[in-house]
């Protein structure tokens, strides 16, 4: 029973839930498939594809590579939204303007679109499509903001290793091309707690990792980011 409240509470169907270890992961089903057409663009890491406040004439692919959006604060710090992954689409806005910037976390290929194109398409399916991924997309964005809003750092930390592992399709294991300040401006840590709670996972038995490869070794990662249960070995005050 805990175990099925723990599915439903971090989203994940029976079908889709991520595995661990040597065990295999299902293909993510009832996702839309819709491929962008357009002007084909390779950005360096940490290159600007568009800033905050451009006009926001184009909408994105990801074919290849990671891209974080971002904006600063009015005291320099830097908040992190979102991480798009291979096959995703960002740059939508409800404005004429983009809201936040938006950068290559390592050699990224992207399908660039015009919006015009868009707004005008005559193809009733790419249009439905279309539509159904912004729908999962901003489900996913509503559900992925309260868990990193409330949740500790254990929470936090887990909830962002089983989304990534769903996402990507991986098999348990799979790379992080983002860094730890990536992550900890994404959840909204410290560099240090970033570090000493991926720490606590893998003396705890839940994670391994080599080099900026992470496997997924225990189900329990997923109730901990389920807010189901929480690490057993974290210092006193730190989660």
């Amino acid at each position: 029973m805990l175990q099925a409240v723990a599915d439903r509470a971090a989203g994940y169907p029976p079908s889709e839930r991520p595995q661990f270890g040597a065990q295999a992961a299902r293909p993510r089903a009832g996702l839309p498939t819709l491929m962008l057409r357009g002007l084909t663009r390779t950005f360096a890491p940490g290159a600007t594809i568009y800033a905050q406040e451009d006009a926001a004439e184009f909408v994105y692919q990801v074919a290849s590579g990671m891209v974080r959006t971002v904006t600063l604060r009015p005291d320099g710090r830097r908040i992190v939204h979102a991480f798009h992954l291979a096959g995703e689409i960002f740059g939508l806005e409800r404005e004429e303007l983009h809201h936040c910037s938006a950068e290559a976390v390592c050699e990224t290929r992207l399908v660039q679109c015009p919006h015009s194109l868009i707004e005008r398409a005559a193809d009733v399916e790419t249009a439905q499509e279309l539509r159904s991924w912004l729908l999962l997309s901003r489900d996913k964005t509503a559900e992925r903001s309260s868990h990193l809003m409330y949740g500790s750092a254990f929470e936090k930390l887990a909830y962002f290793l089983i989304d990534l592992a769903w996402r990507t399709q991986a098999q348990g294991s799979f790379e992080l091309a983002m860094s730890r300040y990536d992550i900890a401006d994404y959840l909204g840590l410290s560099s240090e707690t970033v570090s000493r709670t991926f720490s606590v996972f893998r003396t705890s038995g839940l994670i391994t990792t080599r080099g900026r490869r992470v496997t997924l070794l225990d189900g329990r990662i997923r109730r901990i980011g389920a807010g189901a249960e929480r690490s057993p070995h974290g210092p006193r005050g730190f989660a």
